[in-house]
């Protein structure tokens, strides 16, 4: 029988033969060399068209270094040789004389900073011949500007910006320059510096296909006999929490290819919701919270937010967590109480909060970075912060952007702000000129401080909610605990052919295909199989070879081998159990007699395998011991 799933694979594979374009959210991908500073152009992007930028990588501008050191946002390591001979500052000097400390550059810095190293007659003292100033000199750079200052991602250095096509390409460098003493002269300087960045655009369509996650399914002999993908259709929907929603529901909207033929999913389950959620609660103490809600609404704000708070604790489950912070001014941001399950405990402590309301000005900024910083130093992966408000911020940092610099890079706290009664529209009731000023600045500075709100949360993934009837309170607290709670990703299993032996069938690649009406949008990923174990071993065909790395801190090795003739290899470090750590190269090696210097992850005390792979073959292995 001939089903719809047959028929959408069909759908598929005629568009393939036939030469049609699919709209496929594979990556274009460039790459970016930090020897030369050449801007590389992307292809034109289309004008309106929404596009997904991914800068990942590393490099290094001092030539001693054995490390890279930079990112594509930030330096985050520079060789210890520089800062002894003052060619590049420590994070921080103490006058002998005076006990003050003075703030060299600290690490990670942001390469978009303005601020100019030395700055003032003491600094310059300690570096007569040498200026610093990351913004003008150093780093990447998208059009000439850096990207965002969002948090230094010091696992996968990877970032991530989306940006709307002119109908021209982006331009991406990597710029390095120093000032030349005597003449104090700028001059490019490329010629000791290695490493690259990679850059990958995929337009967004409007069939969004994600990837969550994917991982292998085991038997009981470890054995793998399945996949299971995690994977959405993502469609713009205002109405929703997150502006997005899934539209996939059943196993055959989608067709899956792998290992060159199309696999028949076995399994779809949607509509997860996740255990356990932490929540920081944070909450406005100013005293206007004893003002009425809004024209329309009587209620007290400060009784409408403990009664909604309350009942916001008490749907949590028995396994959420919530911290609660508060604030009025700058000097008065408190943790009220630490992380807990404890809803009688979360609960007396927000019925205390009419009793601590402070005339002062509203601190929204720093009460939020607070509250961040806190909520990363928890280990949910399902995490949020939700503040409510009555006014817009006015408390250093008054630029919004602070708040938005101490997001996490891995985007995964959501922020949401409650703004209660932030009056956005003038009274036109009042006839006194005075107070019609007077209103009418309160009026501009809470739209001004709502464009902020909504900044902070764009950001972060998160929403604002502007309310002026207490009623609808109950109904956004729950929408957001829903909102946080639910998965946004559907499971997807089906089986797959174990490892292939004697090849290198550690990675495998997976295409998943949805297909709408005008195209076919796709997404491709990658997972690491069980099968990394068939390739160790001193015995065999492949030649055996030994390097030591003296230090756990060296970043590079050597590795030497022949190739009988020019082809693709790659190269990956495998652990003593026969588990792979990583690849550490991949690229086109000559004919002969080859000799590499590998790029090592971090890694502890012990034996490690390099492993050299052609076209899946096993060439040659390389012991590396790793010493303290």
């Amino acid at each position: 029988m001939f089903t719809k799933t047959h028929v959408m694979r069909l759908i598929i594979l005629i568009v393939i033969l036939s030469g049609y374009d699919i709209q496929a959210q594979k990556s274009r991908t460039l790459k970016i060399k930090a020897n030369t500073g050449v801007p590389v152009l992307s292809e034109v992007l289309k004008s309106g068209v929404k596009y997904r930028i991914t800068v990942s990588g590393s490099y290094s501008i001092w030539p001693e270094y054995l490390g890279n050191g930079i990112d594509a946002a930030y330096i985050y390591d520079v060789p210890k040789s520089r800062i002894d001979n003052k060619l590049w500052p420590a994070e921080a000097y103490v006058d002998i004389n005076s006990g003050d400390t003075i703030t060299g550059i600290r690490l990670p810095a942001w390469v978009g900073s303005q601020r100019t190293f030395p700055g003032n007659p003491l600094e310059r003292s300690l570096f007569p011949f040498y200026e610093f100033n990351l913004g003008k000199w150093t780093g990447f750079r998208v059009n000439g500007q850096p990207l965002l200052d969002i948090g230094h991602d010091s696992v996968n250095h990877q970032y991530q910006f989306v940006s709307v096509g002119t109908g021209n390409p982006l331009s991406f460098s990597i710029i390095d320059s120093v000032i030349q003493p005597p003449m104090e002269d700028v001059i490019a300087s490329y010629s000791d510096n290695s490493g690259e960045l990679t850059i990958s655009i995929e337009e967004m369509l409007p069939f969004n296909v994600n990837i969550c996650s994917t991982n292998p399914i085991l038997d009981n002999d470890k054995k793998m006999k399945g996949i299971k993908v995690d994977v959405s259709v993502l469609v713009p929907d205002p109405n929703t929490l997150k502006g997005q929603k899934n539209i996939l529901f059943d196993k055959n909207q989608v067709a899956i290819y792998e290992n060159g033929k199309f696999i028949c999913p076995d399994t779809i389950y949607c509509n997860k919701t996740v255990e356990a959620i932490s929540v920081a609660m944070v909450f406005d103490r100013t005293s206007s919270m004893f003002g009425e809600v809004s024209k329309k609404d009587s209620t007290l704000r400060k009784d409408a937010a403990v009664k909604s708070a309350k009942s916001f604790i008490n749907t949590l489950g028995s396994s959420d967590q919530v911290l609660l912070l508060s604030f009025s001014n700058e000097s008065d941001i408190t943790l009220d109480q630490n992380w807990t399950t404890n809803k009688t405990v979360l609960q007396s402590v927000i019925d205390g909060y009419p009793a601590r309301l402070q005339f002062s000005q509203t601190a929204l900024h720093k009460a939020l970075i607070s509250a961040i910083s806190r909520t990363q130093l928890i280990g949910n992966r399902i995490r949020a912060v939700v503040a409510l408000t009555d006014g817009a911020n006015k408390q250093e940092p008054l630029d919004e952007n602070a708040v938005i610099n101490a997001l996490p890079a891995s985007g995964d706290i959501p922020v949401f702000i409650i703004a209660l009664g932030l009056d956005t529209i003038p009274n036109t009731t009042i006839t006194n000129p005075t107070e019609k000023e007077i209103d009418s600045l309160k009026v501009a500075d809470n739209i001004e401080g709502l464009k902020k709100m909504r900044r902070i949360a764009e950001a972060s993934k998160g929403k604002v909610f502007l309310v002026d009837q207490s009623n609808a309170l109950d109904a956004i607290y729950a929408q957001i605990s829903k909102g946080i709670r639910e998965e946004e990703c559907c499971t997807i299993e089906y089986a797959v052919e174990d490892c292939a032996n004697n090849l290198a069938d550690t990675v495998r690649t997976i295409m998943i295909y949805y297909p709408f009406e005008g195209g076919v949008s796709a997404k491709s990923t990658t997972y690491k199989t069980s099968c990394a174990k068939l390739f160790l071993g001193r015995n065999g065909n492949a030649p055996y070879t030994r390097s030591f790395v003296r230090s756990s801190n060296a970043k590079k090795t050597p590795i030497s081998f022949t190739m009988k003739k020019s082809e693709q290899i790659s190269i990956d470090i495998i652990d003593k159990s026969g588990k792979r750590i990583s690849s550490v190269f991949e690229g086109f090696v000559e004919k002969g007699k080859q000799s590499l210097m590998l790029e090592l992850p971090s890694l502890k005390s012990g034996s490690y395998t390099a492993v050299i792979f052609v076209k899946g073959k096993k060439l040659s292995q390389h012991e590396i011991n790793i010493q303290e």
